[in-house]
């Protein structure tokens, strides 16, 4: 073996963490920060994927008993309480994503700290408890942002690519839980003509090769022992054609019997966090 593999337990060989990114319109800040959610094919799409996508993508998980973790910024919460609710209602785990997914780089430190603790305020109310996990919003964080989330009751961090275990990260001894852009839906099929996204309006990716590299990604997963981190959004996992592609992996990883599938919440706390 390349590593020294990672010891999960009731002798899994590896973990899968089917992560949810319920950005709803303000994905549109991922590729324009200072884009108008409230308006164009921006808000279309967000609301279309709360509507139409989440449903499909709540009733998949229900039916493989599936229990995931929804990162969500704090005015999503404030926009759609009644998906919130419905998230919350089937026992998945509950997330921070911000507040207004903002760049929290271009943050000063006192400006941060309002925008979380209002976002994680907001989470508690709708959860019924305060959330563990933290995932930044699209952009760039510092080990400023990391150190405040520790501090304001965080238990760990889902938003590095920098290993493919949960790791302690030393300057601010708090867990991460890797993540990978290849394991992430919404670039390969996000589609919006105004603003245009992507740049130069290329085609969406194909859903089998997509479901290809996750396969791949999986087996990796299972061969060297480490963690399968999916993120998914509605938007475009909730798709009518492109559902399919989590029926059918969630498949594989059953059949497997040999993946700890299972929420970032549960991972944190197995390492201690």
């Amino acid at each position: 073996m390349l590593i020294e593999k990672t010891a999960w337990p009731s002798n899994k060989i590896c973990a899968a963490m089917i992560s949810v990114n319920l950005d709803a319109e303000f994905f549109g800040k991922i590729y324009y920060p200072d884009v108008n959610v409230d308006e164009g094919d921006i808000l279309r799409l967000g609301r279309t994927g709360i509507r139409f996508g989440l449903p499909k993508l709540l009733e998949v998980l229900d039916r493989f008993e599936v229990k995931a973790t929804f990162f969500i910024p704090g005015a999503v919460v404030k926009r759609y309480p009644e998906a919130v609710a419905s998230i919350v209602e089937r026992g998945h785990e509950i997330g921070c994503h911000g507040n207004n997914h903002e760049i929290l780089a271009h943050m000063t430190v006192k400006e941060q700290r309002e925008a979380l603790t209002e976002a994680r305020d907001l989470l508690t109310k709708a959860a019924g408890k305060a959330p563990a996990g933290f995932r930044m919003p699209e952009g760039e964080i510092s080990e400023e942002t990391l150190a405040l989330v520790k501090t304001l009751g965080f238990s760990y961090s889902s938003s590095l690519s920098d290993d493919d275990v949960p790791y302690v990260r030393e300057s601010c001894g708090l867990l991460e839980l890797p993540i990978h852009w290849e394991l992430f839906d919404l670039p390969y099929f996000a589609f919006t003509f105004d603003p245009p996204i992507p740049p130069g309006q290329s085609r969406s990716a194909r859903m089998d090769d997509v479901l290809k590299n996750w396969l791949y990604e999986l087996e990796g997963a299972r061969r060297f022992g480490t963690l399968f981190n999916l993120q998914l959004d509605p938007q475009a996992i909730g798709e009518q054609g492109r559902i399919f592609m989590l029926e059918e992996l969630l498949t594989e990883i059953q059949k497997a019997e040999d993946v700890w599938v299972t929420t970032g919440e549960e991972i944190a706390s197995f390492f201690g966090a």
